[in-house]
């Protein structure tokens, strides 16, 4: 179970160093998550500013948490990713149903409206939470981190894959998706 409970950890936090990263490497990106912020929330500018530094801080803390080789720290972040993965998935969700169709913002700027796909990969990343708290608790002999990097990767760029295969195939998603 540690190559299980290892894996996810390192996947969480590849994903959730490379939002909080492409979010904070300058200005106009933090500025563009605001922005997205306010539109998928319909807040007023300052709260949607508070709002998107509570994101990137509760991603930051899930990331150290999830970095540290304590299994409480790792259960924590398991915790705190997991249930913020799940307030995300909710406002996605909530804004899709009332027709706001913004890019997704989670990796930076991204010329993706939010459709099903970050839905998808937000459970996915819940299930990875799930999976990394029991697989933590049941605890086992040390392993490696390789699976959890490799599909950290392909989750950060799953949007950009996305795009690239749509466009390849044009079967893959319905005409005016974006």
């Amino acid at each position: 179970m540690e190559l299980v409970a290892v894996s996810c950890r390192t996947l969480l936090v590849v994903v959730f160093a490379v939002a909080v990263a492409s979010k904070l490497s300058g200005a106009e990106p933090f500025n563009a998550f605001v922005r997205s912020v306010r539109e998928f929330t319909a807040l007023a500018p300052r709260r949607a500013r508070a709002a998107a530094h509570l994101v990137v801080g509760t991603e930051a803390v899930g990331a150290v948490l999830l970095s540290l080789p304590r299994p409480a720290a790792a259960i924590a972040g398991f915790a705190l990713v997991g249930c913020a993965l799940g307030a995300f998935t909710v406002g996605m969700a909530a804004s899709r149903r009332r027709g706001v169709r913004v890019p997704c913002r989670c990796f930076g700027a991204s010329s993706h409206n939010t459709g099903a796909l970050p839905l998808v990969r937000n459970g996915f990343l819940i299930v990875v939470a799930v999976t990394g708290t029991a697989g933590t608790a049941l605890g086992g002999p040390p392993a490696a981190p390789g699976a959890g990097l490799v599909l950290g990767v392909v989750v950060t760029v799953l949007d950009d894959l996305y795009e690239v295969l749509r466009d390849l195939l044009p079967v893959a998603a319905p005409k005016g998706h974006r």
